[in-house]
């Protein structure tokens, strides 16, 4: 599949660090953060299922076997294939059921993967949505990593939420002071994401 790199901007870092100091701080502690996305939204949306509620380890080798026995998460050899066969590849019944049904979307132009481009994250998620096992979340990711949407945050997002109760020594981040930051990060809020995620899983102390 194709992918390409998203490496936040100088223009988006040096906004953040104006507005909030403790995430500019650690803006400019990390430096440049570089992550990969999927070209393809459809793709990208099946690859959201294949990840979901799994390590990345367990991800990783069942994707692997997948677009190994799909390449390209075709469509065609997705509905072709007996339900087993896909299920053998490590995915859960639910999975293998949002996979077949993502698929049909694809295959009978149930949706324009290639117009949410062109769409805010409403509008995309009015469309996505509506697909089993397609919830906000996945809506979230694939606005981050397909459609290169700069102003997406999650809060359903639980080392979104991690990073955040690190970097302002939260015990619980309520939805009011996530809301409180998102609008804070605005235009960025998708580069402001890396920078949580990486604080999320940061080796040192964060002062």
């Amino acid at each position: 599949m194709k992918t390409f790199e998203m490496t936040t901007s100088n223009e988006a870092m040096e906004y953040l660090s104006s507005v909030d100091p403790i995430l500019g701080k650690f803006v400019q502690r990390t430096g440049a953060i570089t992550r990969t996305g999927i070209e393809d939204p459809y793709i990208a949306t099946i690859d959201c299922i294949l990840s979901q509620q799994i390590s990345s380890k367990a991800y990783q080798t069942i994707a692997n076997r997948f677009y190994t026995r799909f390449p390209e998460a075709d469509a065609n050899l997705i509905l072709d294939a007996p339900f087993e066969d896909i299920r053998a590849l490590g995915l859960s019944t639910s999975k293998v059921n949002y996979v077949i049904g993502i698929a049909n979307a694809k295959l009978n132009r149930d949706i324009d993967f290639d117009a949410l481009y062109d769409l805010d994250f409403e509008a995309i998620k009015s469309i996505l949505t509506p697909l089993k096992g397609v919830g906000r979340w996945t809506v979230e990711m694939v606005s981050m990593f397909s459609l290169k949407k700069q102003d997406v945050i999650s809060y359903d997002d639980l080392a979104i939420r991690k990073g955040i109760a690190r970097l302002y020594h939260k015990e619980e981040v309520t939805k009011n002071f996530f809301n409180e930051l998102s609008l804070r990060y605005a235009p960025y809020q998708t580069v402001a994401s890396f920078y949580l995620w990486e604080a999320s899983s940061y080796k040192e102390d964060i002062a």
